[in-house]
């Protein structure tokens, strides 16, 4: 049985490449944190729960679409990435605007309070069909 694919949403050619700059910024942000830590993509998959190193691979080399404030905050904490240098992965995946990033750096005691605005923290509820 086939499921049929959703269309994509349109996007202009300037969006597809900013998109794909930030996947690759952050991607080598996730990827370097790994090394690291000497861990796998293997390693790091089985600790998201994910069923081989492929999907971390995808996510390190900017090949996913961009990568959800939840699931950033859970690979950050797996690679215990902290303080300044997980906000610089929040920017890096697009999740704070660049002036709100460059306010923080200057006033890093409301890192946390934009955060929780931002949903980062929640528990993350699955949706029913």
């Amino acid at each position: 049985m086939t499921v049929p694919l959703a269309p994509l949403p349109c996007r202009t050619a300037r969006e597809a490449m900013a998109e794909k700059g930030t996947t690759k910024k952050v991607g080598r942000l996730i990827r370097s944190a790994r090394m690291h830590r000497g861990l796998t993509q293997k390693d790091l998959a089985k600790k998201l729960g994910v069923r081989s190193g492929s999907y971390v691979g995808m996510l390190e080399s900017g090949l996913c679409k961009g990568i959800g404030i939840g699931r950033l905050e859970e690979i950050a904490s797996f690679l215990h990435v902290n303080g300044v240098e997980r906000y610089r992965w929040l920017a890096a995946a697009g999740h704070l605007h660049p002036q709100l990033f460059g306010a923080l750096m200057k006033s890093p005691e409301q890192w946390d309070e934009v955060v929780q605005m931002l949903g980062g923290g929640r528990s993350r509820k699955k949706a029913r069909a």
